[in-house]
């Protein structure tokens, strides 16, 4: 049993594929004994992506403020940027007017496409290697505070062709690391992935081990709940990988500022 467990990957009504309130997020954190749920939902400067300009941030800081008042678990105010290496005066614009306690930096995309698209028109072995291309460009260029599911690409990969890759892979998903380190930012352990096809963490645990070899402290946990019923799921046993990988504490956000919180026992 961990003392402190904290959802740090929601998506609420306020994201184009969810329905769900803030409400009751809440109230399924508490029913699983969560410390803290942070409300993550989708934003993207891309017009090209399909969830662009369907973020409505004043109504969804306006439910949240109503909704994490009052006893219970602690909410905070998040956002999952999509591809924020691109257009960053756009992006470091509407960040200035908002008011976010933490970002998640993931790419969904290879150019203008998903990753799914992608691998089923230009092949896996292309799809990987721009696909990390990608996420080493956020990493180094992006606003961020944690990576989200760093080897997602596996996760597509294994439902449209039946493959998982790392080995090949190491060399570049080993850059990413270092620049995330070097940059004082962190990783997050997502866990929605174990309820998929491929059964794995993302990103594998050979990922948070190296994380921590090369000197990352930072590491959130995240359900990726889109409906209040995921909230929290695969969260014990992504705290239990993080201390078998050595880490003593897992990270909470305050207004974009880390708070390691001890993983306890």
């Amino acid at each position: 049993m961990f003392g402190y467990l904290a959802d740090y990957h929601v998506h609420t009504r306020f994201s184009f594929d969810s329905e769900e309130t803030i409400g009751a997020i809440r109230k399924m954190a508490a029913a699983r004994g969560l410390s803290e749920v942070c409300i993550t939902d989708h934003f993207t400067v891309n017009p090209k992506d399909k969830s662009f300009g369907l973020y409505p941030y004043r109504e969804a800081y306006e439910e949240y403020l109503r909704d994490s008042a009052g006893a219970g678990p602690a909410v905070r105010f998040g956002l999952e940027v999509g591809e924020g290496q691109y257009r960053r005066d756009t992006l470091d614009d509407f960040l200035a007017q908002a008011h976010y306690d933490f970002i998640i930096g993931s790419v969904h995309n290879i150019g203008d496409i998903t990753i799914r698209q992608t691998i089923r028109e230009r092949g896996a072995d292309y799809a990987f290697d721009a696909y990390y291309d990608e996420v080493l460009g956020l990493a180094e260029e992006g606003d961020y505070d944690v990576l989200g599911h760093l080897d997602l690409v596996n996760r597509y990969a294994w439902d449209e062709q039946g493959i998982y890759r790392l080995d090949a892979y190491t060399h570049q998903i080993e850059a990413i690391l270092k620049a995330v380190i070097h940059r004082g930012r962190g990783i997050e352990i997502n866990t929605s992935s174990l309820s998929k096809n491929c059964r794995q963490f993302m990103p594998n645990p050979w990922i948070v081990k190296r994380f921590k070899a090369l000197g990352g402290q930072i590491v959130t946990l995240g359900s990726d709940a889109h409906s209040a019923a995921r909230v929290g799921d695969g969260l014990s046993e992504a705290a239990a990988l993080l201390r078998d990988c050595g880490f003593e504490a897992l990270a909470a956000f305050e207004k974009r500022r880390p708070r390691l919180m001890p993983l306890g026992q």
